[in-house]
């Protein structure tokens, strides 16, 4: 699978900026129609021209397409923004929610965002099936989905200011649809609510999430941006189910309303094509068969990438307090990376997104993915994955990462591998060790491990089980910091002169360069990589010999002037951030615990819009969906992606 980059495929990301109409008439029909759809069906079935059971199947359609509407108002795809009719928009979103009964527009729009933000994340996708693959599992998911919203409204989302903020609304929108149904129900037009109001929300609700959720992104594992969502072209599935068979444009460009996907698609379909975005045939052809492309669940880039949803397949116990944890790729394929390289992986925990690096601690070539994991004090991931994972539980796994990598094409230059691990750092150096015991070069391999006691020594199996394969090549010799009965194990902590009895040639390398042609892989805590470091520097072992792991910040470091940032948030409260222009807005106030509206953070659901009131922003890509040319020129940015040139000041759109 070739991915093309974003540069490549910027062509046509600005395409879709041509399909926004000033005014979507579409959409507006289509509420028109919906309400003189309920008015004659309901009319006509209480006078007795028109069978209770047809009415409820017809009203149960009108709720269907009234989705359409609310979904459209949600995303202001009605009217283009500055148009004098833009809180029009608003009221066209409450009214079409009203069939809906516990889905009010304002909590809708802003959960719906957060589908966006993290589709097929089975923590944070609001939309995420979780009952089972059987169709009893499939009902039970399609109507708990409005109910979740409600649940999520009021557990892990309570704390975040922007659903907060729709409490009162929503109120107000259940003492409405609430009351209403009670007082028609009262008034003796119980079978009315029952066969006009109720049953077609149920039957409406299935279908809505059927074609908006389970078959557009089953099997629900992929979180690119590309493969995250299907499509299944048809001219009469266009009209029927109002679009939704180019869903995939909808997560790409989520500000084209529904009536345009269809000719966006046929705009961008090259771009797709090149990405291998997976589109459907219905009734035959070339590209795959209905919900059978490979392309929603494969590996990024051929294999060398990562970005989706795993099954964790085994969970061993590899010391006293670590494990390793071994994930299921999708079928048939391996992903490709270098020994000594790391995973991210990504779990909700504690009303926060965790996300921790974990290097990869296999050898590339067995085809496997496995990291190790010690528990640390305090640890609120390692803890998790230590006492609570199981077998079957899903993590979002992306990588690989790091420059801190042993390649066997390099192996030719090198007459002596030196591998240097205190505690945990012994996960990378395994996945390199099991790498160049399997190269054809027969260069000798030191592996000095130090620890604190005999106990904590992670993988003492499959370091023992190397070692007895590999007699004379491999010398692997244990510093235990605490008393320890085995004699072959050297006492105390890792130092100068305990590395020099270990690697002897150190001692005469500085006039005889014997380590010239030796590279070094260390990885431990920062006290242990320093102080070697020293040692080797010292020693005459040149910087480019050495490699050292560390672990990326999630947060960019600053390059050159910081500007300062005054944001001021819709509730008046302010804020004062420290920005470079290398860095955005939305990264530094998250870093700092700073609530800013935001869901997605690339650019893609335009949820985050502020108003630039003063000073100087770097230029927003084309390539970037969340936001429109006229929006962008009208001095409207997105947090995610504003880059201060100079102080400024911004205000919540």
């Amino acid at each position: 699978m070739t991915i093309k980059s974003t540069t490549e495929s910027g062509q046509f990301h600005s395409v879709w900026q041509e399909s926004v109409p000033e005014i979507a008439w579409h959409t507006l029909l289509l509420a028109l129609g919906i309400g003189v759809g309920y008015f004659l069906t309901i009319d006509s079935a209480v006078n007795g021209s028109l069978p209770y059971p047809v009415a409820t199947l017809i009203c149960a359609y009108l709720t269907f397409a009234s989705f359409s509407v609310l979904h459209d108002a949600g995303h202001g795809s009605i009217f283009k923004v500055n148009s004098p009719l833009k809180p029009l928009e608003s009221l066209i979103g409450w009214v079409a929610s009203l069939p809906f009964i516990i889905v009010p527009y304002r909590f809708f729009q802003k959960i719906h965002d957060r589908h966006h933000a993290f589709t097929n994340d089975p923590d944070r996708d609001p939309d995420h099936y979780t009952f089972g693959e059987s169709w009893g599992g499939l009902v039970l998911n399609s109507l708990y989905i409005p109910v979740q919203y409600q649940v999520l409204a009021l557990t892990k989302l309570r704390n975040v200011k922007i659903f907060r903020n729709t409490y009162p609304s929503s109120a107000a929108y259940f003492l409405l649809t609430f009351s209403t149904l009670i007082i028609l129900s009262v008034q003796g037009y119980g079978l009315e609510v029952l066969c006009f109001a109720i049953i077609p929300l149920v039957i409406a609700v299935f279908f809505l999430a059927m074609v908006f959720d389970y078959i557009p992104h089953h099997p629900h594992k992929s979180r690119d941006r590309y493969h995250d969502t299907r499509a299944y072209p048809s001219k009469i599935l266009n009209w029927v189910i109002l679009g939704q068979n180019y869903h995939l444009i909808h997560h790409m460009y989520p500000r084209v309303p529904w009536f345009k996907y269809q000719e966006v698609f046929y705009k961008v379909l090259p771009d797709l094509e090149a990405n291998n975005a997976p589109i459907e045939n219905i009734g035959g052809g070339v590209r795959p068969g209905f919900m059978k492309s490979p392309n929603v669940s494969n590996l990024l880039d051929e294999g060398n990438s990562i970005n989706m949803v795993l099954d964790v397949s085994d969970i061993k116990q590899v010391a006293s307090d670590a494990v390793s944890i071994e994930f299921e790729l999708p079928h048939g394929e391996t992903l490709k990376y270098q020994a000594g390289q790391y995973i991210t992986v990504s779990k909700w925990l504690e009303g926060e997104q965790q996300t921790r690096c974990y290097s990869i601690c296999t050898s590339p070539r067995n085809g496997k993915l496995k990291v190790g994991v010690r528990k640390t004090q305090n640890g609120l991931v390692s803890g998790f994955l230590n006492n609570d994972l199981g077998v079957g539980d899903k993590l979002i796994v992306q990588g690989p990462f790091g420059d801190f990598a042993y390649s066997s094409e390099d192996s030719g230059d090198i007459d002596r591998l030196v591998l240097i691990a205190g505690g945990s750092g012994i996960t990378p150096i395994l996945s390199i060790v099991e790498t160049a015991l399997a190269d054809d070069s027969e260069f000798p391999i030191d592996l000095i491990y130090a620890c604190r006691s005999r106990e904590s020594i992670m993988f003492f199996d499959a370091l023992d089980k190397l070692k007895k394969q590999n007699p004379t090549r491999l010398n692997l010799r244990y510093v235990v910091e605490q008393d320890s009965i085995n004699p072959l194990d050297v006492h105390g902590r890792l130092d100068e002169v305990t590395l020099k009895k270990l690697v002897p040639e150190l001692e005469k390398n500085n006039k005889t360069s014997l380590l010239k042609n030796a590279k070094f892989f260390m990885c431990g805590p920062e006290g242990l990589k320093n102080s070697m470091l020293e040692v080797l520097n010292k020693n005459n072992v040149g910087e480019a010999q050495v490699n050292v792991e560390e672990f990326v910040s999630t947060l960019t470091k600053p390059i050159g002037e910081q500007y300062k940032v005054d944001v001021l948030l819709a509730g008046g409260q302010t804020h004062t951030l420290e920005v470079a222009s290398n860095q955005t807005v939305l990264e530094v106030a998250k870093a700092q615990r700073v609530q800013l509206p935001h869901a997605c953070g690339s650019g893609t659901c335009g949820s985050c819009k502020f108003k630039v009131n003063q000073g100087e922003t770097a230029s927003i890509p084309n390539s970037i969906p969340g936001i429109t040319e006229e929006e962008k020129n009208s001095g409207l940015t997105l947090a995610c992606q504003c880059k201060p040139l100079q102080n400024i000041s911004i205000s919540e759109a």
